[in-house]
């Protein structure tokens, strides 16, 4: 073996051979793959995992990830046997209840938003197309035909074999790993029993297994967990075990319901359940293999319920084959990808083969241009707050994740457990206004208030009903704090937004660096701007401050803190400059609506006589108060930020004061309404990397001739030329969309919904979606489809509310 390498891959898994083979597509030169086991049949779940390829989920990054995986398994050479490197069967999700249909139908839609094909297909057409299912047990189906069964073990071949025949790639297997040795917090070599390799960057594709890195705590949020698989005896007929087309010539089913999945082994039946208790293993336990010995008490209800859909397994006598398998479940449920905070250490983990070719395919593109075609918040090593590394947390998340996988979910529930982790500082004084919490970035923060519940018979006729699939985590209340924001006031508590400080000599030059908007203004002014990425892709929105001629406050989403701290600290090498995680040492109130600026003044003692977009210091009672005239609701008033161990008085000033006003406090529900009739954009949902400042209605925030800055070079070609879509508003006089609903130009899906909720203010129900942009001209007629059923919607000028900008100012 050579004694050094540009690129060692860990892991010669299907994950780790997709990332050799997309690297050595984008060039990159000497990379060489180990693993500790034989290779292509290796002892992860690679070579023991079933082979189901299911092109579709309710998530759009997995699905556009298993879209992608599918593509590429199905354009591989045949390795060995071509049935099992690849067959495109075709898969079908089945419901026994109709709120299971309810749920297929859903996924029907964004399917077409996410440009999928599926098909809703009633029992007896998933009869037809799957004889050995009884139809009777059934409501119906959602069949993917692009969905496919595989062999890990083949496809790992394939790709392997064609990276090699690159010329930029070798392997060694039965190489096991001593340890990953880091100087000065960069990878400099990997340590094996007979060898050292020098290394420039280490890819860990190890999946369950957490490799030793030399003085480096590197936590992996994610547990193995033993998952059951049978093969029946012969319980089927007319398939002939000689003839090896045979093999797979049906579509693979998912029982959602009773969370098992069965696929065809010629007259036999392989069965899969998630349905018994969770069976974790410690990341000390795990073992040699993936492979545990079958557990049959725990295989009892699948049995049953496998039965009941599959009346020929009646007929069994036994089992040919039983396993008891390991996966990956992270905390979250999606992969980590990306640089950790050792530089050169890279991650591809927890991720099944389903997604294997799109992780692999992103980081490579993160590896050698710095972004991905894809956005990939959801997947970042970087997006986990500290209390989300601890063993305690991980635990208890991955065996809920595990005993819910198959549950529908609604995009706006809260998770089960566990709760009240993190507490707002006002958490005693919301509690005494009857707070309904939902979490946010760990920290339970009010989505509307108890105490208000009176206000919904004042509002009552401006407040209409909601369908039941989105009245559900919602209440009128919020709508009535909606209306008494814009008409009195309201205060919101704001300890959702965190603050990265940058302070020194250079301090005003590397925050003009990393933003799109000109940054080095007088000390007072707030800046509202982007990050970019090299491509020009918005990497984050964001207000900044200046505080002092060396002295910046950025504000950013406590939900992506930990990610855009690592981003900053990233691009602050060599800028000599101090980057400070001030987050936890401030919190904030938002005063806000047509009394606001006065209830302010009453709390200070006096006018604090900002102008729009200005900032600086006011005293409440005792507490040093930074106040910022902006708004995230379209309506006057200030963002004001104190230390978080004064937080109770200012907030008992505030509401003493505002008694009298008729101000409430009001939840991040009605937040979200007023921000949507405002037009203010929601990054992760209406922006993110892959839109770009100019089709997201935000080329105003790009200041091209101010100098370097990342993404400028991408911008002054991006402002020259016409998007080809744009953030378009659109109203709705009916329907109900929550968001990833697709819009229906005649029978094209031309985009889906980025966000939306009924603009209490406006008597309409708005939506944000981006639209080719023949469309996204005001008064356009397109049709949104929601729970199946298609409703007009207009587009409109924008903003709705307010569109002079009077009342913010």
């Amino acid at each position: 073996m050579s004694d050094r390498a540009a690129v060692v891959v860990i892991g010669a898994g299907i994950v780790g051979a997709s990332v050799a083979y997309h690297l050595a597509e984008l060039g990159v030169d000497d990379i060489l793959v180990v693993d500790k086991g034989s290779v292509p049949h290796n002892v992860g779940s690679t070579s023991h995992a079933p082979g189901g390829v299911v092109a579709m989920s309710h998530d759009r990054l997995l699905s556009l990830m298993s879209f992608y995986s599918t593509d590429l398994y199905r354009r591989l050479a045949p390795f060995d046997d071509p049935r099992r490197t690849y067959n495109p069967v075709g898969s079908i999700e089945v419901a026994r209840t109709p709120e299971r249909m309810e749920d297929l139908v859903r996924e029907h839609g964004e399917s077409l938003a996410y440009g999928a094909e599926t098909h809703l297909i009633d029992a007896r057409e998933v009869a037809d197309r799957v004889p050995y299912l009884e139809a009777s047990v059934m409501v119906g189906g959602l069949y993917i035909p692009d969905s496919a069964i595989i062999s890990g073990v083949n496809v790992t071949g394939a790709l392997l074999r064609d990276a090699m025949a690159s010329g930029r790639v070798r392997l060694s297997a039965d190489t096991p790993i001593e340890d990953i040795e880091t100087t000065d917090g960069r990878v400099v070599s990997v340590r094996t029993p007979g060898d050292r390799i020098e290394a420039e960057r280490v890819v860990l594709c190890t999946n369950i297994w957490q490799p030793p890195v030399s003085g480096i705590d590197l936590p992996l949020p994610l547990v193995a967990f033993q998952h059951q698989y049978v093969e029946t005896d012969d319980v089927l007929e007319g398939f002939d075990p000689a003839h090896p087309a045979d093999e797979i010539t049906v579509p693979t089913v998912r029982d959602l319901d009773q969370a098992l999945y069965f696929r065809h082994h010629w007259n036999r039946l392989g069965v899969g359940s998630y349905q018994h208790d969770p069976l974790p293993v410690a990341p000390g336990d795990v073992g040699a293999t993936a492979e545990r010995p079958f557990t049959p008490a725990d295989f009892e209800g699948a049995w049953k319920a496998a039965r009941q859909l599959v009346p020929a397994l009646e007929r069994s006598g036994g089992f040919n084959r039983t396993l008891n398998g390991m996966f990956a479940f992270t905390v979250d449920g999606m992969p980590l990808i990306g640089e950790t905070n050792t530089d050169g250490l890279w991650m591809a983990v927890g991720s099944w083969i389903t997604h294997a070719g799109g992780v692999g395919k992103a980081t490579a593109e993160l590896m050698v241009t710095g972004e991905a075609e894809w956005d990939l918040r959801q997947a970042s090593v970087d997006r986990f707050p500290p209390h989300a590394l601890t063993g305690n947390y991980i635990t208890t998340v991955t065996n809920k994740n595990y005993r819910e996988l198959y549950d529908i979910k609604h995009p706006q529930e809260p998770p089960s457990q566990p709760r009240h982790v993190r507490l707002s500082p006002f958490a005693s004084r919301l509690d005494e206004l009857a707070a309904h919490y939902m979490p946010f970035g760990g920290i339970e923060l009010a989505a509307w208030f108890g105490a208000n519940e009176s206000l919904v018979d004042e509002y009552a006729d401006r407040i209409p009903p909601r369908s039941d699939w989105a009245s559900r985590h919602w209440s009128p209340i919020a709508g009535a704090e909606h209306l008494r924001c814009r008409e009195v006031g309201a205060i919101f508590d704001l300890t959702g937004l965190s603050i990265i400080e940058v302070t020194g000599d250079r301090a005003a030059q590397f925050v003009d660096y990393l933003c799109s908007n000109h940054m080095d203004v007088a000390p007072g002014r707030v800046v509202y701007t982007t990050w970019l990425t090299p491509a020009g892709g918005i990497q984050r929105d964001l207000a900044v401050a200046r505080l002092g001629p060396d002295r910046f406050w950025m504000f950013v989403g406590e939900g992506t803190r930990p990610r855009d701290l690592a981003w900053v600290h990233r691009q602050a090498d060599g800028h000599d400059v101090a980057v400070t995680d001030i987050s936890d040492a401030y919190t904030a109130l938002g005063v806000w609506g047509p009394r606001a600026p006065e209830t302010v003044a009453a709390a200070a003692g006096n006018d604090p006589d900002l102008g729009y977009f200005r900032g600086g210091w006011i005293e409440i009672g005792p507490v040093p108060v930074y106040a910022m005239r902006i708004s995230y609701v379209g309506e006057a008033g200030y963002e004001l930020h104190f230390p978080v161990d004064q937080a109770l008085g200012v907030f008992d000033r505030l509401r003493d004061v505002s008694a009298g006003r008729g101000l409430v406090m009001a939840g991040s529900t009605s937040m979200n309404s007023l921000r949507i009739e405002k037009g203010y954009r929601l990054w992760g949902a209406d922006i993110h990397t892959e839109h770009d400042p100019y089709e997201a209605g935000l080329g105003w925030t790009v200041k091209s001739g101010k100098g370097d800055f990342i993404g400028a070079s991408a911008c002054n070609e991006l402002a020259g030329r016409e998007p080809s879509r744009r953030l378009s508003c659109l109203v709705l006089d009916d329907g109900d969309p929550l968001g990833n609903e697709p819009v229906l130009d005649q029978e094209e899906a031309v985009g889906y919904i980025t966000s939306s909720a009924f603009g209490h203010s406006v008597g309409q129900a708005v939506a944000y979606a981006y639209l080719p942009t023949r469309l996204a001209s005001p008064g356009t007629t397109v049709e949104v489809m929601v729970e199946g059923r298609r409703y007009p919607a207009q587009v409109a000028d924008e903003p709705l509310w307010d569109p002079a900008g009077e009342r913010v100012q």
